[in-house]
């Protein structure tokens, strides 16, 4: 896995899968690795603003590595830390799935808050075929991600998403290359943090009653109060692009 941030704007992050002759598939090692790679790009002294998930060679991620990652001990437990420091993560992460994306593959596709998919991408978890089940965080989001009737279609009949229905129902922002993912979180990078995470934080907890209630509250609260606001009313009176600096 190569983790760097982009070379024209440092403040966009990129996690490269890069084992393209195991087709990218996960082991607790690799699953880890890419929770270290989120955490530590957040905790920098200069955090990123975006995040940007690629893959090396044809596919995005085969799965989880049938050969004894998926039976191997701690492997759940790691994939579920993936999936946290995703969810967790006060940034957007963009997934720019450019081939298939199987099984814990899709899992780390679906924790991502953004797709861009290419024309042979296509994600879909062959648990019935496998003889496997799934945690309710995935199903519940597989549901709100995909919509009922297309989740129903992948997960009980082992239906594939391409880019095409992924595209029409929203799954994915975009369908195009991976030049269109690298300008969208470029792109993405020069708009406000506080707002991004504030909504981030809002969707992924949606209950009236969540724990995180009151801090969703005063992160919403802040927006309207920041320097950031400030600079986006000066920026519309100067007529010009306003310069974010999270705060």
């Amino acid at each position: 896995m190569r983790v760097a941030r982009d070379s024209t704007t440092p403040a966009v992050g990129w996690i490269t899968l890069s084992r393209p002759e195991r087709r990218n598939a996960l082991d607790a090692e690799l699953c880890a690795a890419i929770a270290d790679a989120v955490e530590e790009f957040v905790a920098a002294d200069d955090p990123v603003r975006v995040i940007l998930v690629r893959a090396e060679g044809p596919a995005f991620c085969a799965g989880a590595n049938l050969k004894g990652g998926v039976y191997a001990s701690g492997f759940f437990a790691t994939v579920e830390r993936m999936i946290r420091a995703i969810s967790e993560a006060p940034v957007p992460v963009i997934a720019d799935v450019q081939g298939p994306a199987v099984g814990a593959g899709c899992q780390l596709v679906l924790a991502c808050d953004l797709r861009v998919m290419g024309s042979k991408a296509r994600v879909w978890v062959p648990a019935v075929h496998h003889g496997f089940s799934l945690d309710r965080w995935t199903i519940r989001r597989a549901v709100e991600l995909l919509g009922g009737s297309v989740a129903r279609n992948v997960l009980i009949a082992g239906a594939q998403v391409g880019q095409g229905m992924a595209v029409a129902n929203g799954f994915a922002m975009l369908g195009g290359p991976s030049h269109d993912a690298v300008e969208l979180a470029r792109t993405m990078s020069r708009q406000a943090p506080m707002p991004m995470h504030y909504f981030k934080l809002a969707m992924n907890n949606p209950e009236p009653d969540s724990e995180l209630a009151g801090e969703i509250d005063r992160l919403g609260g802040a927006c309207w109060l920041s320097r950031d606001a400030a600079e986006a009313r000066r920026a519309r009176e100067e007529k010009r692009s306003p310069i974010f600096e999270g705060r």
